[in-house]
C-alpha cells in the first residue's frame, strides 16, 4: 500500500506540473528536469525477468535503492558481478526444489514479491548478524553476498539456509502452524539472549540450533529450515543430541513435517532430500 501511494503522489505531481506549464506558454518553467525515460534494461535485467520476473512473479532488487534498506546500518550494494550467479545457486536449491514438488503455480503464490540483495554484512548490537529479513511476506533481504564462496558448500549452505528460514516464515503468515503446540515442547528453554549459548547446549535441550531458542516462531523456522539445508547433516545433528534432547527435536520434527502435509500437501521428507541434492548441483553452476 505504501508503493502504491508513492506512485499516486509522483503521478499527481508530475500531473500538476504538466497543467501548470501547459496554461500558459508565457510562463513556462522550461524544460522539464524529471527524468521520464525508463532506463534502458541491462543483459543482466534481462536474465532476471526471464529467470525470476516471469516465472516466478518476483522483482530482484541489486542496484542500490535507501528505500529498500535500513538506513540505520552501514550497508553497502551488492557487486554486480555477484547478482547472477547468487540468483543460478537460489534458484537451483531454493525456487527449483519446491517448484518440483508442489508445482509453479504454488511458488509463484507464496514466494515473496521482492528479493533484495545487499553486499555487506548486517551487524546488531550485541555481537549478532542479521543474515536475513522477511518482512511482512512480500519481501526476502539477503546480506553478506559480496563475501559468499559459491563453491564453499558450507558457505551456499548457510546462505540458502537464511534464505528457507525467511520463506517459512512467510509460508507461516499464508498458514499458520500450531504456536501453542509447538511451543509447549520446550516453553521453559526460550530465552532472549540465545546467543550466550551454543548450539551443543542447544541440542540438548531439544533445539537444533542455539538460536531457535529466541522464541517458538523462530525454533519452528530454524526447525525446518536446518532439515532442508541438509537432511544428511540434520541427521547427524539429531545423532550427536541427549537422548532427552534427541526425543523433543524428532517430536518437533514430526510437527513441521505434519503441518507441511496439512497446509500445502507436501512430501516434507520429499523436499528435504531434494534441496539436498540440489545443493550437491548448485555449486557446479
Amino acid at each position: 500500500m505504501k508503493t502504491i501511494n508513492r506512485y499516486i503522489a509522483l503521478f499527481s505531481l508530475v500531473g500538476a506540473l504538466g497543467l501548470t506549464t501547459s496554461c500558459s506558454k508565457e510562463d513556462s518553467l522550461g524544460e522539464s528536469r524529471l527524468k521520464v525515460t525508463p532506463e534502458e534494461k541491462s543483459a543482466l535485467d534481462n536474465w532476471i525477468d526471464d529467470n525470476y520476473t516471469y516465472p516466478y512473479n518476483m522483482a530482484v532488487f541489486y542496484r542500490w535503492d535507501p528505500a529498500k534498506v535500513d538506513m540505520d546500518r552501514y550497508l553497502t550494494p551488492v557487486a554486480v558481478e555477484k547478482v547472477q550467479p547468487t540468483l543460478k545457486v537460489i534458484d537451483k536449491i531454493w525456487l527449483e526444489s519446491y517448484e518440483t514438488i508442489a508445482g509453479n503455480q504454488f511458488v509463484k503464490r507464496t514466494a515473496p514479491r521482492e528479493l533484495v540483495m545487499v553486499g555487506s554484512m548486517n551487524m546488531n548490537t550485541g555481537a549478532t548478524v542479521t543474515l536475513g529479513l522477511a518482512e511482512q511476506g512480500v519481501r526476502i533481504s539477503l546480506f553478506q553476498i559480496n563475501s559468499l564462496d559459491l563453491k564453499d558448500k558450507e558457505q551456499v549452505e548457510e546462505f540458502v539456509h537464511t534464505i528457507q528460514h525467511e520463506y517459512v516464515h512467510i509460508l507461516n503468515q499464508a498458514e499458520p502452524f500450531d504456536e501453542s503446540e509447538y511451543g509447549k515442547l520446550t516453553a521453559a528453554d526460550y530465552r532472549g539472549d540465545w546467543h550466550l549459548t551454543t548450539d551443543k547446549e542447544a541440542w540438548a535441550l531439544g533445539f537444533i540450533s542455539n538460536y531457535a531458542r529466541s522464541n517458538a516462531t523462530e525454533d519452528f523456522a530454524e526447525q525446518a529450515s536446518w532439515m532442508l539445508r541438509d537432511i544428511v547433516g540434520y541427521e547427524e545433528i539429531v545423532a550427536k543430541a541427549p537422548a532427552s534432547g534427541r526425543a523433543l527435536i524428532r517430536q518437533k520434527e514430526a510437527l513441521v513435517v505434519a503441518y507441511y502435509k496439512r497446509a500445502f500437501d507436501i512430501d516434507f521428507y520429499e523436499l528435504c532430500n531434494l534441496t539436498t541434492a540440489n545443493t550437491e548441483e548448485a555449486i557446479k553452476l
